[in-house]
């Protein structure tokens, strides 16, 4: 019985420590203040995918898959994605498309003030 209890004890400390190390930075997704909120709902994936790529090479990914996936005439031939045919994924694909555009938006306006910036300072 009382090994019964120190083996319990250690696997809660052990779990415990793994839940403070999940809780870590370095298992949290990544964001980057530079795009804008409805760019990274649309490029991060869910967790733990979330963890192999920064946030500009999930972006990078994002806006090549939109050549093939967001046409303006909803033509999804050349789309890559194994679910382009199902209900969920046509329903969630104009969203998508937003959230990706959103990303160059939100890059070309932050380089545009900072170009601003660098007149202003002429």
């Amino acid at each position: 019985m009382r090994q019964g209890l120190l083996r319990s004890a250690l696997l809660l400390t052990i779990l415990g420590g793994f839940g403070v190390y999940l809780k870590s930075s370095c298992m949290k997704c990544p964001t980057d203040d530079s795009y804008s909120p409805e760019c990274l709902k649309s490029v991060i994936p869910p967790w733990p995918i979330c963890l192999f790529h920064d946030v500009p090479t999930f972006v990078k990914h994002s806006e090549d898959a939109a050549t093939r996936c967001c046409k303006e005439d909803g033509d999804l031939s050349e789309c890559k994605c194994p679910h382009k045919d199902s209900e969920k994924f046509i329903d969630h694909i104009d969203e998508w498309c937003e959230g990706v555009a959103a990303c160059s938006a939100s890059f070309s306006f932050e380089e545009d003030m900072e170009s601003e910036e660098l007149v202003g300072l002429e």
